[in-house]
């Protein structure tokens, strides 16, 4: 299959690039060898070829859902520069 140049300038149009006639043609060579490997994956026999998403089986590693230690109010206020009413007092960053 061969790329051509009006579609490669369709194709950058779409992508809203401006390319010059030399980067036209640099794409179109890549184009060309990206669906050139894609005709040789196609010829491949794959039949009874099971479909996956990952080369290695995965699963989910969980761990059980132990509450922990529940911090005080003002044991976390402790290391806090400034603070109001219990609360962390920050600078106004919205004017």
């Amino acid at each position: 299959m061969r790329v051509t140049l009006e579609e490669v300038e369709r194709i950058a149009s779409l992508s809203m690039l401006s390319l010059d006639e030399e980067k036209k043609k640099m794409l179109q060579k890549n184009l060309d060898d990206i669906l050139g490997h894609a005709q040789k994956l196609n010829e491949l026999d794959t039949e009874g070829v099971e479909p996956t998403s990952y080369i290695l089986k995965q699963q989910n590693v969980v761990r059980e859902d132990v509450p922990g230690r529940v911090w005080e109010r003002e044991d976390m206020l402790l290391n806090a520069p400034e603070k109001e009413d219990g609360f962390f007092t920050v600078p106004k960053v919205v004017d």
